[in-house]
């Protein structure tokens, strides 16, 4: 009989262990046998979970230090600066650690000292790996692989085919709007300020642009000028990220389109939506409560506006950590995942 794989989920009170726990919790492969949190530590897991109607009443959220030997997996959901605290400790604990926290996705001393000043505490940064499903060879050696940021990933998706191909200049502009789980359950924003509005987050300086930046240098070569800015939406999840380019001379609307076409056929998550009109403009509703990515690009005369959407607390978290560990344990990278939005529209 084939064992399954021991799996450990570390934050899973906040949004994005629940969304791994419930996406998980049905793959016959896995047994999910410790869930951590600090404050609700010796409740039931799925009690807690109301969205699972409590099947499972036994599995009992623990502290993190109670993490015992043995497991195949760890998915780290802990609040950025908090996994370093831990990770001497956790990371013999495990074959592979899927992080989707900001910490170790950086690599520059000077900008972890910026962003994460918390990864320096350890040198695990050194051993891990910035993994974005689609683009990257899973490195099994590596003790962490570091998923990215929802906004920087979804920024990638909009310009992979313009940069790899080298069809824009390296100024950019990005504006990432995003729902309120981005912000995770402990934003100090209020329902009243969040709802009927949309305001900027962050204008400059958000940690997401160096992440960004730092892909586009190690996938392509390329060193984008990139001004990033952030904004936040009335809607609970989901992301739409529009990057501004120039078309380099002499390179067309038919260029980018086969361009984009031509990278993004053969992935099982981004729909490429060639066509123009309404019906196949990305958009959020569309994506939401699924691991599908939606992209489109519009050309007039060298002005280039390329278009993301995708749900942020799945292929912008939990679901692009689990496509990583499907592809990791040579799984169908859909398997868990294949799910879409039926009856969610309009």
């Amino acid at each position: 009989m084939k064992t399954k794989i021991k799996v450990a989920i570390l934050g899973g009170s906040g949004f994005v262990g629940m969304e791994i726990y419930r996406i998980l919790k049905n793959q016959p492969e896995v047994s999910i046998e410790f869930v951590s949190s600090e404050s609700l530590a010796g409740q039931s897991v799925e009690k807690y979970y109301r969205v699972l109607n409590g099947e499972n009443r036994q599995l009992r959220f623990k502290p993190v230090h109670e993490l015992e030997n043995g497991f195949d997996v760890i998915f780290s959901c802990l609040p950025t600066g908090v996994l370093p605290s831990y990770i001497e400790d956790i990371k013999a604990k495990a074959l592979v650690i899927f992080n989707v926290s900001g910490d170790f996705r950086l690599k520059e001393v000077h900008q972890l000292e910026k962003y994460y000043p918390q990864s320096l505490k350890s040198d695990s940064y050194l051993a891990s790996q910035y993994y974005i499903p689609e683009f990257h060879k899973i490195d099994r050696t590596a003790k962490i692989i570091n998923l990215p940021g929802c906004m920087a990933v979804a920024s990638i998706y909009s310009l992979y085919p313009l940069v790899k191909h080298q069809l824009i200049e390296k100024r950019v502009v990005i504006d990432a709007k995003t729902g309120s789980s981005g912000g995770g359950k402990k934003s100090s924003e209020t329902h009243a300020e969040r709802a009927h509005n949309i305001r900027p987050h962050k204008v400059h300086g958000h940690r997401h642009q160096p992440e960004i930046v730092h892909a586009f240098r190690d996938m392509c070569g390329a060193d984008l000028e990139l001004q990033f800015s952030t904004y936040s939406l009335d809607l609970p999840r989901g992301i739409m990220v529009t990057a501004y380019s120039q078309l380099r001379e002499n390179i067309s609307e038919l260029d980018v389109k086969r361009s984009f076409y031509r990278d993004f056929k053969q992935l099982t998550f981004i729909d490429y939506l060639k066509e123009s009109g309404g019906r196949f403009n990305p958009m959020i509703k569309s994506t939401a409560g699924t691991n599908r990515v939606e992209v489109a690009a519009y050309v007039d005369g060298n002005n280039c506006v390329s278009i993301c959407t995708l749900d942020n607390m799945i292929k912008g978290a939990a679901g692009q950590a689990i496509q990583a560990f499907n592809q990791y344990f040579d799984y169908p990278e859909y398997q868990s995942l294949h799910f879409q939005n039926e009856g969610m529209w309009p």
